[in-house]
């Protein structure tokens, strides 16, 4: 009986899908919330819980060792940490298009996707709140038992779909915040202060130096001056990780660079999260002065992630 060959399955979805999983744990799960939270002051998240939500659901909570915060959001909270409206979103089962198609909710949705809250946004913040602490304490009333473990469990059913769909944007999205957290960690020594959306540093020469999620480029790296500020690196990063479109997004950098170089910035970064020889895409993007490959330069014993390491270094002057 002659053998049978089967093929190999290749499992790049589930693989690509850890990734992001990963990285939206980060923004959107227990974990931000935690890291939110150990940046206030209790006593003034409390104020809010007990002004806002009712005793009865506050006392439910209790009952199980939980805090009012793991349910309910509040605008002390989502003024720190802006993402976390991504959070309750997951956790009341909602999708994306679905909640910011409904009503007032899209005038927030910033706010999960760029963790940035607009000036509108902020003076509706509390309407937000209370709308979903409705939400929360109907949802609270019904369940018989609810922990940490369960949250996490209906924010995992929430998300699934949303990880399988949109997958271009949301790569993005993620790549981006990936990188970011690259560069925090790298510059952590240097940091004089922070925030989601952005870094400030006092680089060797005693100059401020800000990194900043943007929206063309991606991330940009900015000196502060006497006399004014200086561009000093444009990161354009491209998630997706379908080959035969990258060279498209390709292209897209190179728009975006061009818009920098123009506005006085004189290094340029391009991130890309597929493997391909860089020559190859030099052409395409001849303003781009390095490539670097996602998640290499996330691998803290590859070469590329020591080049990224010393480049960012020698640009922003500073020793790690």
């Amino acid at each position: 009986m002659s053998p049978k060959n089967f093929p190999t399955l290749l499992p790049d979805l589930q693989i690509g899908l850890h990734y992001r999983l990963r990285n939206i744990k980060d923004l959107y799960f227990h974990e931000a919330l935690s890291k939110a939270v150990k940046n206030m002051s209790i006593s003034s998240i409390d104020s809010e819980l007990n002004s806002l939500v009712s005793q009865d659901a506050l006392q439910k909570l209790a009952s199980f060792s939980l805090r009012g915060e793991a349910l309910f959001p509040l605008p002390i909270l989502l003024k720190e940490n802006p993402f976390l409206l991504g959070y309750y979103r997951l956790l009341y089962g909602f999708s994306q298009k679905e909640f910011y198609n409904k009503g007032p909710f899209g005038a927030f949705k910033a706010m999960e996707e760029k963790g940035k809250l607009s000036k509108n946004a902020s003076n509706d913040l509390e309407y937000l709140c209370k709308s979903l602490i409705s939400t929360a304490q109907g949802f609270v009333s019904q369940l018989d038992d609810i922990s940490l473990s369960l949250i996490a469990e209906l924010q995992l059913l929430t998300v699934g779909p949303q990880l399988r769909g949109s997958k271009n944007n949301e790569y993005g999205q993620i790549a981006t915040q990936k990188t970011f957290s690259i560069i925090k960690d790298l510059l952590k020594n240097y940091i004089l202060s922070s925030a989601q959306t952005w870094i400030e540093v006092k680089n060797d020469s005693g100059r401020i130096v800000k990194i900043k999620f943007s929206s063309d480029p991606d991330i940009e790296i900015i000196e502060q001056l006497k006399s004014g500020s200086r561009g000093l690196i444009s990161i354009e990063i491209k998630g997706g990780t379908d080959l035969s479109n990258v060279h498209n997004r390709i292209g897209e950098a190179e728009k975006s660079h061009q818009k920098a170089r123009h506005r006085g910035y004189f290094e340029f970064m391009t991130i890309i999260s597929v493997d391909i020889d860089y020559k190859n895409l030099k052409s395409e993007s001849p303003t781009t002065s390095h490539f670097f490959n996602l998640f290499k330069i996330a691998d803290k014993n590859s070469d590329e992630h020591q080049k990224f390491k010393d480049t960012l270094a020698s640009i922003i002057s500073v020793n790690i």
